[in-house]
């Protein structure tokens, strides 16, 4: 990521539409962010290593699984989604 990116590293969400729940060291939790970044989206990235409530929060949507990246758009979950499912959901919601 780069230092100017308008990416977030938080415990809360803090009211941003768009949460992308992961981890540092996972490729496809990478490109998520980059493609977020890409098209301007503002987000909150969620460290799954360092932060035990995003981890259950995403066990609680996936029935107990801990996959990353897991990508919440306004009411949209998005368990490792493609770019183009991202896409649908932030022109659904409004956000590109």
């Amino acid at each position: 990521m780069s230092e100017n990116s308008t990416t977030r590293d938080s415990q809360e969400g803090n009211g941003n539409n768009v949460v992308v729940y992961g981890t540092r060291w996972c490729a496809a939790t990478q490109y998520v962010r980059r493609f977020l970044d890409r098209h301007n989206v503002d987000h909150t990235f969620r460290d799954m290593d360092r932060d035990m409530e995003a981890a259950d929060q995403v066990r609680w949507w996936t029935g107990g699984y801990l996959s990353h990246p897991t990508v919440k758009i306004v009411n949209d979950i998005l368990v490792e989604p493609l770019s183009n499912e991202i896409q649908q959901s932030l022109e659904k919601n409004k956000l590109i």
